[in-house]
Order: C-alpha cells, then structure tokens, then sequence
C-alpha cells in the first residue's frame, strides 16, 4: 500500500509541507517497482453544465504551479515497508499554465501571471432550469509508483492540502454606505384618542370610503452599511428614523417600533470556461448564487422605538462568518470570481401599519480573518518548489534486483 503522511493544514503561502512517503506490503510479495515520485500541485478548475438535452460541458483548466521530486528509481522488486522523505514550499505567487485556452481577454477577471496565490475554494450547483456551476480552486500531493514497462501494480495516491487565505491590510478602511427608504402609514391609530382603544367598525368604514380621513405620517428609514467586513470580527450596522413632518398630516412625530432585523450575505460565485464548441470565437461565463442568514432577531414582545441612529449590529451581537465555516474571502482569480452582497431585511410599525424595507449594499469585500503583510517580491518572480538545500538520504532498504 502506497501511502502519503503530511499534516492536511491549513498552510499559508510560503510555508512549508513535509511529510513522507510509505510503502507497506503484506510481506508475501516483493513489488517492481520502476519509480517513485511525488507532486505538488495547485489547480483551479471551472465548469459550466447547460440545461439542454445534451447537457453541454464547458471547461477551463489552470495549472497554479506544479513541482515533481522523484524519490526512488529503479527498476527494483522491493520487500516493504520502505518511506521516503519530501519536503516542498507553497509559492507565494502563481506560475500558471494553461492560460492559452481562453479566446478572450476579460478585464472582469485577474490575468496577472503574477497573481498572489487564492486560498482554497470549492463550490458546485445542481439546477433545473439553469446552468449548473462548479468552481474549485485545489492543492494536492500526489504520489505515483510506477512499475516497469511490462509489469502491473502501478499505484497512485492523493492527499488533498488547505491553505487558508491571507489579508495584506491590517486596518480595513471602515467605510459604510448610506441607504435610505421612504416609508408611510396611513391609520386612525396615529390620532390621540385611539392611542388607548380601538375605533369602532363605523369609524373605520368612515375612515376607508373617505369621508373620514385618517391620518398619515411619512417617515425615511436611514441605513448604514460595511462596504467591507473582516471574518471573525463584528460588523457595523445601524438603521436610523427621520420624521417627515412637511408630508405628513400627524400633529407630532408618532413613535416608529422596530419589529424584526434579518441579515443575509449572498454569496455570487461567477466562472469563466473555454466554449466546447470549437466553432465558438467567444469564452463562456455564467454565474451561481447562495443565501447566507447572518442572523435574525424578532422584536414583537418587546419593540424596540428608533431614534435617529440605532446600532443594529451590537444588539444582534453580529459576527461576520462566525455562523458560516465554508465563508470564504472575497477573490478574483484566472478564471473565479467570488463577490459578496449584504442585505438587511427590517420590518417596522408606526400607527399598527407595517413596512418591510430592504437594504442592500453593491458589494461587500470580505476579507479573511488572518493578517499578513504584503509579500515584497525581486524584480524577477522566482519558482519555489521542491527545497533545493534538502539533504536527507532516504531509509536504507533491502532491494532485489530483477535478472
């Protein structure tokens, strides 16, 4: 049995993976063994699955980097158990091949050779009516024995690795965006005298054929956004009220009551694919989205009044990616586009009539929880695989040689 020892992570660029490679028989039988040989890789795949009938795949296919160390030659038939150490480096930059199969040049996405390496990332659809999408960005070690020409028992194994992604800003600019909605109620409830009772049925026909008019009281819900949120720490959120007294016909500002809050993140995952159509002159690009409740919290016992300005956040004690392990950072790769939108769902009641507005930012830039500090590269971007300054002699074993 072929097998690789290392530690799954998670790593970080620039950070090394050693483990070993086993071999473990049942000591009946020696193997051929012709060589042995270990890789690191890291690749991004993307695919795009259409809803027809027959289910037309497009694809692309990028190589980050690719290191090979060969451990042992032969050929041989050799009586187990044998290990041989490795030891690579993750590179702090992408050295990518495979870029030539895109017949377009997108500015939507990040063409830079050089690019910092993306963390890993995996995400699949199956959907009806729409294309499906799968997007996968995967650093694996994968060890190989390959037995002489002539032989069986060739063997291949794969151990898949996690690194985690970086940020390079230690202070995020806090800045939020501003969203208002203008908002109105229109009720007898909003007239002193039936602050303590309910109108009878003959006041509230008179109320809705007109010829008693209720009262209306508009008012402007003000909303504050994060344009960017760090994973693991709090978000800033905060919702505010302004009485419009020159539309409204109420004597004083009538009391706003904050009824229920619901967050959501979603999370758009857009890919980019080389067309299966060799007749096509254009790139196929299609994208997927997923929903994420941040949290909820639901007021009716005991409604909350507005003020001007309300921090939403600190109340529904709000930490970003604290409820979602899978929560990725936003990223922008080769041929993946991960992008993220925040939605503030509110539902609030002046004079017992409800409104249900919605807040949405364009964007909001996740960040990963982890501070690194931009990486300062020589004017020539160098290859980092295997180390060349490893030293150690592999285990001594007992070999037979085939006559």
């Amino acid at each position: 049995m072929l097998q690789i020892n290392v530690h799954p992570g998670p790593y970080t660029p620039g950070s090394s993976v050693s483990g070993t490679v086993s071999l473990e028989g049942d000591g009946l039988r020696a193997l051929k063994v012709q060589t042995i040989k270990i890789t690191f890789s890291g690749r991004i795949k993307s695919k795009i699955t259409e809803p027809n009938r027959d289910r037309t795949h497009h694809r692309a296919r990028i190589t980050l980097f690719q290191y090979e160390h060969v451990l042992f030659t032969g050929p041989y038939s050799m009586n187990p158990s044998h290990q041989w150490p490795f030891v690579f480096r993750f590179p702090e930059c992408c050295q990518p091949t495979g870029l030539s199969q895109f017949k377009n040049s997108s500015k939507s996405f990040n063409e830079d050779n050089h690019q910092l390496l993306p963390g890993s990332f995996g995400h699949s659809t199956a959907n009806f009516l729409k294309a499906d999408v799968e997007a996968s960005v995967r650093y694996a070690l994968e060890a190989a024995l390959v037995a002489p020409a002539g032989s069986r028992g060739s063997i291949e194994r794969t151990r898949l690795l996690t690194l985690i992604h970086q940020r390079h800003e230690l202070h995020p600019d806090p800045r939020l965006s501003f969203r208002s909605r203008d908002c109105d109620a229109q009720s007898l409830y909003l007239l002193p005298e039936y602050q303590n009772r309910t109108p009878t049925f003959k006041e509230k026909f008179k109320a809705g054929i007109g010829w008693a008019k209720s009262p209306e009281a508009r008012y402007i819900l003000k909303a504050l956004l994060p344009t960017v949120a760090v994973i693991g720490r709090p978000m800033p959120l905060f919702l505010g009220v302004t009485y419009d007294a020159d539309r409204s016909t109420t004597e004083s500002a009538p009391p706003v009551l904050l009824r229920n809050v619901k967050i959501q993140l979603v999370a758009r995952t857009t890919v980019r694919c080389a067309s299966a159509s060799m007749w096509s002159s254009n790139d196929v690009h299609d994208s997927d989205y997923n929903t994420y409740t941040l949290g909820e919290k639901d007021f009716n016992d005991q409604p909350i009044e507005l003020t001007d300005r309300f921090n939403v956040a600190e109340l529904m004690n709000l930490t970003m990616g604290e409820r979602q392990v899978s929560l990725v950072p936003s990223f922008k790769t080769f041929n993946i586009i991960r992008t993220y939108t925040l939605r503030m769902h509110v539902t609030t009641e002046c004079g017992r009539k409800k409104s249900h507005p919605v807040f949405a930012t364009s964007e909001l830039v996740i960040m990963a929880r982890d501070y690194c500090p931009p990486p300062v590269f020589p004017f020539a971007v160098q290859a980092v695989g295997a180390e060349a300054d490893i030293t150690v002699v592999p285990p001594s074993y007992e070999a037979v040689v085939n006559k």
